[in-house]
């Protein structure tokens, strides 16, 4: 029986010999690379061999399935599992990471895409119109037309959190009402 090292260093130089091309040789290489780190696999899924392997099966083009369970699972009380985790314990990139909840409940995003979908999308006569018209509010007002859509821009991204909570809460209605007005234009 071979050793873990062995079976590695034949899928190795099994996967190395496969040439450009499609011929017997070929096939016969990949298909002994793929039993080998398969059976590496099953032998010793802990290993770091059993890594290697992973990565050689990937090159070949399949599709491994790798076990996770022992990084993310782990035995807890109820009461850890309900705690609010501390920046220590929190998991690592790889993982899904903690967004703690806003202080003033669930903060709606504008669908920025679909709105200016919607604009995009408006017949070209109606833009036009529109373009001149802020044109030329834009020679009456000059710089002061800009002041409520940058207030807008503000106060719908990183700026809510300054307000007070009934504000907060009277800009996430308008924004839920502004998303379902886009997405029942859209489905239009």
């Amino acid at each position: 029986m071979a050793n873990v090292e062995q079976l590695l260093h034949e899928a190795q130089f099994a996967f190395q010999s496969i040439s450009f091309g499609e011929s017997r040789q070929n096939s016969r290489n990949a298909a002994r690379a793929k039993s080998l780190c398969m059976k590496i696999i099953r032998k010793f899924p802990t290993s770091m061999q059993a890594g290697e392997a992973h990565a050689i099966l990937r090159r070949l083009g399949e599709e491994a399935y790798t076990s996770k369970i022992t990084v993310q699972h782990r035995h807890q009380t109820q009461l850890e599992h309900h705690k609010k985790p501390s920046p220590r314990s929190m998991p690592d990139k790889r993982q899904d990471l903690y967004i703690p909840p806003a202080s003033g409940g669930d903060v709606e995003t504008l669908n920025w895409s679909g709105l200016i979908g919607m604009i995009v999308s408006m017949p070209k006569a109606i833009l036009a119109v529109t373009a001149f018209a802020g044109v030329f509010l834009f020679g009456l007002l000059g710089p002061f037309l800009f002041v409520p859509l940058v207030a807008f821009v503000l106060l719908t991204g990183p700026f809510r959190q300054t307000l007070k909570p009934e504000q907060r809460e009277q800009m996430n209605e308008f924004i839920v009402r502004v998303n379902d007005y886009i997405e029942s234009r859209r489905r239009i």
